[in-house]
């Protein structure tokens, strides 16, 4: 009785929200528009786009306003979401998929920091807060790594920063900067988990699980092509609450330096077809990978209707819609075949 207390009025508003979702038909004509100006008459047929493809206007000069507005738009879906929630945890997990926009802004102000190059820093924020109060520019002109600590001082993010700033002095690579926030943002997120009734749990466990395998897979392969971890420093940023991807089984596996061989450790029950495209894009494993994701999300929508799994599926399915429009506009900008442009979507 409690699920269903706690779960009717979304669960309707999510099936409803689901068929606002461009169907495979529609995207398939978005694929075949000859450039950006059709892609974006076609969105304007689209409930949830029609707002941003009208606001683009007949002269498109530059894309990532339109990848901006499509991000501002997911985070107003996601906002509507989480006030319909009348549970607690419920919401603050819905809370932390709001946050990883904020982290990945942040990530992208460190990379900019680090890296010392001049840019416009508008050109990469969104220019409103998401979940807590930064300012970027303050962080891309901060001296040094102790300014940024104290310049996040009231986010989750400052103890983050401060325990991984040693390393990142020694070493000076900013991916321990971005690692560490990874890896605290799903600790947090297992936390407020781990609140959740048993059936709850569950469900997001294996779904949030697979989201993890997908990100320990990128970094894994990234740490031994561009970083060149050792195995030990490697399964130290190993995030845990992956589904199949954990410590003990990549030990397990893991035998001489070799990309190879790291493949093997992570080539497991779904993830096997990872073998085979271990040589080709790095975006291709990506979308791989995301395939066995949206397999799991349409299990938890095909299930019982009743749990937060409706909810991170919706959350999931909509997140990866916005992620193929950005890829479409770009690739069609960019004169890539229908084939090629194909291969970067997740669908």
């Amino acid at each position: 009785m409690g699920e269903l207390a706690t779960y009717a009025f979304i669960n309707a508003k999510i099936r409803a929200m689901l068929s606002f979702l461009i169907s495979p038909e529609v995207f398939s004509r978005i694929l075949e528009a000859e450039d950006i100006y059709k892609i974006m008459e076609l969105l304007k047929e689209a409930p949830y786009y029609k707002n941003v493809a009208e606001k683009a206007g007949k002269e498109i000069t530059d894309l990532r306003l339109i990848e901006k507005q499509l991000i501002k738009n997911d985070l107003d879906i996601y906002r509507r979401i989480y006030r319909s929630i009348p549970g607690n945890t419920e919401r603050e997990l819905v809370e932390f998929f709001i946050e990883k926009y904020e982290i990945e802004q942040l990530k992208a102000t460190l990379r900019i920091w680090h890296k010392k190059i001049p840019v416009n820093i508008d050109e990469y924020i969104l220019g409103e807060k998401i979940s807590f109060d930064i300012d970027y520019k303050k962080i891309i002109y901060a001296p040094n790594i102790e300014e940024i600590i104290l310049l996040l001082d009231d986010t989750p993010y400052r103890k983050t920063i401060l325990n991984a700033r040693e390393r990142f002095k020694e070493k000076g690579s900013i991916f321990y900067l971005e690692a560490s926030l990874d890896m605290d943002y799903y600790r947090r997120m297992f936390a407020c988990i781990d609140l959740l009734s048993s059936r709850d749990r569950e469900i997001a466990k294996r779904i949030i699980g697979i989201e993890i395998d997908i990100e320990n897979i990128n970094w894994l392969i990234r740490m031994r092509k561009y970083y060149s971890l050792s195995a030990g420093e490697m399964l130290e940023w190993v995030i845990a609450g992956g589904s199949r991807i954990n410590r003990e089984n990549i030990t397990r596996f893991y035998a001489t330096d070799g990309l190879a061989k790291i493949v093997d450790s992570v080539a497991l029950g779904p993830y096997a077809k990872i073998r085979d495209l271990i040589e080709e894009n790095m975006s291709f494993i990506e979308n791989f990978l995301h395939e066995v994701l949206l397999k799991e999300v349409r299990r938890a929508l095909s299930g019982y209707p009743f749990t937060i799994g409706t909810i991170l599926s919706y959350l999931i399915l909509k997140n990866s819609e916005t992620k193929n429009i950005v890829s479409l506009l770009y690739a069609k900008n960019l004169g890539l075949k229908k084939e090629e442009t194909a291969s970067l979507l997740n669908i």
